[in-house]
Order: C-alpha cells, then structure tokens, then sequence
C-alpha cells in the first residue's frame, strides 16, 4: 500500500475518517473528494481536499477508489423528499466518478464502494451470506440502486467490491455514541421484542477490511462486512449494559419507535440481520474482535 494514491469519497464521515488516518500511517496518499473543503481540512489536516473532480491533475496516477459519500440513513424522519436525497446523494457522486474516469480514459485498479447489509432487507433467523436473497424494501432498492452504479467500473477494467456494511462500533462515533448517553443514565432497553439481528462490526476490523479488499487481487462483488457472530437486540443491549455497569430496564415497545421513528423504525430499528461474512473468511480475512462483549469492552474501557 505504500504510494497508492487513493481517492475517498465521504471522507469526513465515521469510515472515512478512520480510514484516512490509518491509510496515512500505512504511507498512501490520500486526496478527499468534499463539498465542504474548510471541514474536511479540519477533520483532515494532513489530507490533499478537492471539491471537484476537475482539480485533479491528469498526471495523477489514482489506484484506488473508496466511495462512501452519501446522506446518512439517520438524518431525520424519512419522507419521500429525504428518501429520494439518500439515493441521489450516493448515484451523483458514484455516476460523476465513473464520467470522469471514462472521459480520462483510465481507471482505479480497485473500487470499493460503499453499501449496507440492508441490501438484504428485513431477515429471520437464518445466516445470512453473500449468496443469499434479498427482499423488497426501501434499503434494500437504495442498496441495489448504488451497487448497479459502482459496477459500471468493471466496464473500465476496475476491480470492483460493494461493501455491504453492518453497524460500525467505535469510540465516540457512529451508532454507539447515540446509545451511550442514556444506558448511562440507566435508561437503555431494547427495541421492540428484542429478538432482531444486530450485524455489527469493530470500526477496526471495518478498516481492516477495506484494506483486504484492495489488496486481495481475487475479491469482488458483494463483500458482508460485520462481525461472524452477530448477536440480536437483546443480547445486544444487555451486554453494554454490563460493559457499562448499569441496569437496562427500559424498553421501547414497536409501537412507539413507530411512532417517533416512523418508517425508519420499521428499516433499521425493529428489523434486522443475521448476516455473516462468509466472502471476506473465505479469502484469508481475520477479525481482530469477533465476540461483542470483546469488541465494547475495548472501545469503551480502555
């Protein structure tokens, strides 16, 4: 990985950043491709920012892609105005790459770019694979719609991988800092019944991974990145729960995440699944925290 030149999309969010920071210490070089170049420069001091394409040099070599830009799936109740922003957000960016390396005439020997385990949508208790069918639902139509326009780079000669990414735990980011603040004041609980999957994954393993993925000349297509165990909500809020030495008492009937939530609720909260990640073990790929209790305790007690 020393000198790659890579190329990152949605740099600023919880992957991005992380990546950004160990693909430094790795020795590659980074150009972040941002709408807003003075907040990137501060989450990113050390990284090159551009704000179009266009400020690219044609001497620039680019080896790789990660795309992960995209309005976040938790950006407030979902309506048909912000549902439709969550797809345009990730085809423009997605579509204005594959333009601009057909118009250049050369191509990233990699790209990653980013998905969601809810390509699937909502599952039962079976595994999970990569192989495995999917079912009707808004994340799963997003999931499809941003896989398809990430392909069009295989026409280029690009390797190409979707990462279909669970929910990502790290220190003061992401998911879990949503979660900390009211199991610390004893007010966490499950959702629902409890007994929905919860894919997850260490942001270090999530890093890891994409590392694997450019590196492993033999990886494509749709690539599950959590955890191989993962647990339901249940299990889930228990074990914070003890990691933080606190009660868990307070429940959120499904009802009621509806009713806040609204359809958000239905996708992502009271839904989920038992997804493994059979393509990524199969290629030699080994998860440095595979237990949950292993993985809290580590961000959140060290």
């Amino acid at each position: 990985m020393i000198n790659k030149t890579i190329l990152i999309t949605g740099a600023t969010g919880f992957i991005g950043r992380n990546f950004c920071i160990a693909a430094k210490k790795k020795g590659c070089n980074i150009i972040a491709l941002s709408r807003n170049k003075s907040y990137a420069k501060c989450q990113l001091p050390d990284t090159t920012i551009i704000t179009s394409l266009d400020e690219l040099s044609s001497k620039t070599t680019i080896n790789y892609v990660l795309n992960l830009a995209g309005e976040p799936l938790v950006a407030g109740r979902w309506n048909k105005k912000l549902k439709k922003s969550f797809i345009d957000s990730r085809l423009s960016v997605t579509n204005d790459l594959f333009k601009y390396f057909t118009i250049r005439g050369t191509c990233p020997e990699v790209v990653i770019s980013g998905s969601a385990v809810g390509y699937y949508g909502a599952g039962d208790d079976n595994f999970i694979d990569e192989t495995s069918e999917s079912k009707n639902s808004f994340s799963q139509h997003l999931c499809s719609l941003w896989e398809k326009s990430a392909s069009n780079f295989q026409s280029l000669g690009s390797r190409v991988c979707y990462l279909r990414t669970g929910i990502v735990l790290g220190e003061g980011e992401g998911a879990l800092k949503r979660m900390i603040l009211p199991f610390k004041l004893g007010l966490g609980g499950k959702l629902g019944s409890g007994k929905q999957w919860f894919p997850w994954i260490h942001i270090e393993d999530q890093i890891n991974l994409i590392f694997h993925c450019f590196e492993k000349t033999g990886l494509s297509g749709a690539i599950n990145a959590c955890s191989p165990n993962p647990v339901t909500n249940s299990d889930f809020t228990y074990t914070l729960g003890r990691v933080l030495s606190r009660p868990v008492f307070f429940n959120m009937p499904s009802a009621v995440a509806i009713l806040i939530f609204g359809e958000m609720a239905n996708e992502l909260l009271l839904t989920g699944q038992r997804a493994i990640p059979k393509k990524a073990i199969d290629s030699g790929f080994r998860f440095n925290y595979e237990d949950i209790q292993q993985a809290l305790e580590d961000i959140l007690t060290h």
